[in-house]
């Protein structure tokens, strides 16, 4: 049940990647489950979930907003829950259950993992009997009410949402969430640290009834600036683009994917110079961040900059060579 959003045109092609271990393959597959729902129609929908703690599970609350009937199913058993802990703005709810004998996951911090950390994805997309993987590397990270959104380019299809994010050592990173449509789509996923959260303080309730939409599912001018600037990339709008790119920097002057945006913004407006400082600057503070290197390159080149142009290329064939080849467009 993901819902589409956006096109975000980027550059990373689809190509061979690495893949964890079988066995971390293998030991993510019992915590992940299939979530049927019913409305009041009597049309049935399904997405996926997750074991997040013994008798809890966590999926995306537009998978089951406003159904009549809620249960999981795995290896043939069907549970029914009793409880619901939502989080209806970040799209995050919880399902309790009195005796659910599946296996939690492991959680990790979303704050330590860098961009290009290679990840893979664990759902029940496309309505599938088994849980399928996806697999790619993390692309940005963007701030959200004091926690991080993942963006990925592992991806994820109908009947994934609820589905899980993990690391190579099968440690759950968040919950894929929502996506942008096409071919290039980009990945959401919400981190783990907003679920741990909503263990410890979250109130039980027993209806299934959306009170609010969630925040990526909002009118653009109520939605974060990282899904704001969409619409002007889709356009290649680089006004629009600089007006969000800067309102974007000054409410988060040091973010990695502020300065980029603007950045972005000057390089194709022909402001070299300025765009030239913003990517430096990202690169600086965050020395995995595949694009700045790119126009890096791409500056240098056009200023026929031979040092550069080899820092720069390396740099981006050592975090992602899959893109080699656009180096020379």
């Amino acid at each position: 049940m993901i819902k589409k959003l956006f096109l975000l045109g980027m550059l990373f092609p689809v190509t061979c990647l690495s893949t964890p271990s079988v066995e971390v393959l293998f030991n993510t597959n019992p915590s992940v489950v299939k979530v049927h729902v019913a409305n009041d129609k009597g049309n049935h929908g399904v997405g996926s979930g997750v074991v997040v703690a013994k008798n809890y599970i966590v999926t995306n609350c537009h998978v089951i907003a406003n159904s009549q009937g809620i249960h999981v199913t795995k290896y043939g058993i069907s549970y029914s829950p009793d409880a619901l802990i939502a989080d209806w703005k970040s799209d995050l709810c919880i399902l309790k259950f009195k005796f659910l004998e599946l296996k939690p996951v492991k959680m990790t911090k979303t704050t330590d993992v860098e961009y290009e950390t290679d990840v893979f994805t664990k759902s029940y997309g496309g309505n599938s009997a088994r849980p399928g993987s996806s697999f790619g590397t993390v692309k940005a990270k963007f701030d959200y009410d004091g926690h991080q959104i993942i963006q990925s380019s592992a991806s994820f299809m109908l009947g994934a949402s609820g589905g899980g994010i993990f690391n190579y050592q099968g440690e759950l990173l968040g919950i894929t969430t929502f996506k942008t449509p096409g071919r290039s789509a980009f990945y959401y996923s919400m981190p783990v640290e907003i679920i741990e959260e909503m263990l410890i303080n979250g109130e039980e309730v027993s209806i299934t009834t959306a009170p609010e939409r969630a925040f990526w599912d909002r009118p653009e001018d109520e939605q974060p600036h990282f899904m704001r600037v969409v619409s002007a990339l889709n356009k290649k709008d680089w006004n629009k683009l600089k007006l969000i790119s800067e309102d974007w920097v000054k409410s988060e002057p040091n973010a990695d994917e502020s300065n980029f945006h603007l950045g972005l913004a000057n390089y194709n407006q022909g402001n070299e110079g300025d765009a030239y400082n913003l990517f430096k600057k990202v690169v600086n503070q965050n020395k995995k961040h595949t694009l700045s290197y790119f126009y890096l390159y791409k500056i240098a080149k056009a200023n026929n900059n031979k040092n550069e142009m080899v820092e720069y290329k390396k740099n981006v064939e050592q975090l992602d060579s899959n893109i080699n080849l656009e180096m020379d467009e």
